[in-house]
């Protein structure tokens, strides 16, 4: 062999066995989910739902979706499979956090691939907003969450018309415009200060074509009016000057504009009839500032589609849990995971012989004798405490 050769062998050697270590490392902290199975018995999916819905109650999330996966990965064809799925969701969404509410987003859009048809689909999509919504940061920063809220709001509109989530989601639906109005007109101001009208305009337009409910619109027509005066484009601008005048006399810019028209020679028009009426009142200087730095609070719930505010049922819900044989009006014995691949064995279940059997009193098993109506009630005496059952200080 030459020596030539040699280290070049030696290098490829050390390529392939960097490479395999590579992909190794990758099989290994790739994200799984965690799958269980058991042996399959009719009416055992309704347990192991019932028992994950008690779990989840307890906020036992973990405990929860591994029985709910135990549903999953046993009884493919149970028609509690859609709930199951969805319960998981819940309990990431239930869980806050960054990390959760990702995992949340994921089970959500997951389980509309699956069950696009069922019934609580749009509950779904409008979650799927409300993750985006609960993480709008301030205006002045990113807007990427605003923009994916909007994206899935105007999905829900567009897919489910007769929702009877239609108020809430035209509520989120001016929130997440406000926000990225104040967003665009930040970027318009910024522009503005540097002279780039052109960029001005730009920004200007896509708020008024886009947000017409914009708290800030005067603003906004002031900026547009004077960039395409910059841009000598006069009979643009005055239109965007003449609708301050008419639909906002209240406005801080409406003087402004006027002066503006008659330097163009326009004829400044009359204030709109209601326009005083419709004029948008502005957050406290405060407020603004605590947004700038802390991001807007929406009034978003925290809670999920199956479990609601104080984990009670969804009453939707519960109607479909009863239909199918699940009893949710009554309290399941808690359940012990005995690890992944094997049985689910609850505190009121035993095994015999390697199987699992409820737990039923026999006949020769003593039972307590039920009380009567008319038996009085034995009193409890309690023993007197003896002053040398103290405990003496040792010597």
């Amino acid at each position: 062999m030459s020596k030539w050769f040699e280290p070049t062998l030696k290098r490829s050697w050390a390529l392939l066995a960097l490479t395999a270590c590579l992909a190794a490392s990758l099989a290994c902290g790739s994200p799984k989910k965690k799958v269980t199975t058991e042996e399959v018995r009719e009416g055992r999916d309704r347990e192991l739902y019932a028992e994950g819905l008690r779990a989840m109650r307890k906020r036992r999330y973990e405990e929860g979706r591994l029985l709910l996966s135990t549903l999953i990965g046993s009884y493919d064809g149970s028609p509690l499979l859609p709930l199951a799925k969805l319960l998981i969701a819940d309990s990431f969404y239930r869980e806050g956090g960054a990390s959760s509410l990702a995992q949340a987003d994921v089970e959500y859009r997951e389980w509309l691939q699956f069950f696009p048809q069922h019934p609580l689909a749009d509950d779904v999509l409008l979650k799927i907003a409300q993750i985006h919504v609960r993480q709008i940061g301030p205006a002045n920063l990113d807007n990427t969450e605003a923009r994916r809220a909007e994206r899935e709001l105007l999905r829900l509109v567009r897919e489910y018309p007769q929702s009877k989530l239609q108020p809430q989601v035209q509520e989120y639906l001016k929130f997440t415009r406000e926000q990225l109005g104040m967003h665009s007109l930040g970027v318009a101001r910024l522009y503005f200060k540097q002279q780039k009208y052109v960029a001005v305009k730009g920004r200007c337009e896509s708020i008024i074509r886009n947000y017409p409910d914009f708290t800030y619109m005067d603003e906004t027509l002031f900026l547009h009016g004077v960039s395409l005066t910059q841009l000598e484009d006069t009979p643009e601008a005055a239109k965007s000057f003449a609708r301050i005048v008419r639909e906002y006399p209240n406005s801080e810019w409406r003087d402004k504009a006027a002066e503006y028209l008659e330097r163009f020679g326009v004829e400044v028009p009359a204030p709109a009839e209601g326009a005083e009426v419709k004029q948008v009142v502005r957050k406290s200087f405060i407020k603004r500032k605590f947004e700038e730095i802390f991001g807007p609070s929406a009034s978003v719930t925290k809670e999920g589609i199956i479990l609601k505010k104080d984990d009670t049922i969804d009453p939707e819900v519960e109607e479909l849990l009863v239909s199918l044989g699940v009893r949710t009006d009554v309290i399941t014995p808690e359940s012990t995971i005995t690890g992944q691949g094997k049985q689910i064995q609850t505190y009121g279940q035993r095994a015999t012989n390697g199987q699992t059997e409820a737990a039923r009193p026999t006949a020769t098993e003593s039972e307590p004798t039920p009380k009567r109506a008319d038996e009085p009630t034995p009193k409890v005496v309690e023993p007197k405490k003896s002053k040398k059952s103290k405990a003496q200080p040792p010597r």
